[in-house]
């Protein structure tokens, strides 16, 4: 099996969702960042060459958010435009990320908390992920996997990581597949340029990870091994 895909990140933006606000428990935020129509964020589109990558959704607030048990839930869509729902916990003062990657939102809600947050803002961070790509790990004994990925221009940092996790029948409790990079070509693990390498284990699927800049990435995926 050979797979190949380009992905690319728009720059990110704190507030390209939800502009700075008072938000209180139980009430979606308004979403009215510059990224958002008719009450839709769209944080990436498909291209002739590039795909639509999903983005993290990044919560930016000045309250006590841990401390007063604050639940984030984000709804939207995902770069296969199937509905997802992410709840992570807030955190104080600061900024945190969802689980998910987003192709749009469509709320953005505080919950289970105690209090009301303040100061609250929502975009997107310098962290997105294609769609995870099955492998066939039952079907080839060795699993051989080689993997290249070009930067074809500007500037990417990026990563190879593979889970565990069947991203399509995920166990009862787990919200989304654990990733990791541990057993990846080191040189696939936060690099800036054209780099190839493999997995080095059985997995159950894969994905290019870009953690920083805008510049196109094209990946190359090859699977082999005795059927």
């Amino acid at each position: 099996m050979r797979t190949v895909f380009t992905k690319s990140l728009s720059a990110a933006s704190a507030n390209s969702i939800a502009t700075s606000q008072s938000g209180t428990i139980g009430t979606a935020l308004t979403l009215n960042g510059s990224a958002v129509t008719a009450g839709v964020a769209t944080i990436d589109t498909a291209s002739a060459t590039n795909s639509a990558i999903g983005r993290r959704v990044l919560i930016t607030t000045t309250s006590a958010d841990a401390t007063n048990g604050v639940v984030w839930v984000v709804v939207g869509t995902n770069a296969s435009g199937a509905t997802i729902t992410d709840s992570f916990n807030g955190v104080n003062a600061g900024t945190v990320n969802s689980n998910l990657d987003f192709v749009t939102v469509t709320s953005i809600t505080p919950t289970a908390g105690s209090s009301g947050t303040t100061a609250t803002q929502a975009g997107t961070s310098a962290n997105g992920s294609s769609s995870w790509l099955s492998l066939n790990w039952r079907g080839f004994s060795p699993m051989n996997i080689g993997i290249a990925v070009e930067l074809v221009s500007g500037t990417a940092t990026y990563s190879i990581e593979y889970t565990y996790d069947d991203p399509n029948l995920l166990q009862a409790g787990t919200a989304f597949p654990l990733p990791f990079t541990s057993l990846v070509t080191a040189a696939l693990v936060a690099a800036s340029s054209t780099k190839d390498g493999n997995l080095l284990s059985p997995a159950v699927a894969i994905r290019l990870t870009i953690s920083a800049g805008t510049g196109v990435l094209r990946c190359r995926i090859v699977e082999a091994g005795t059927g």
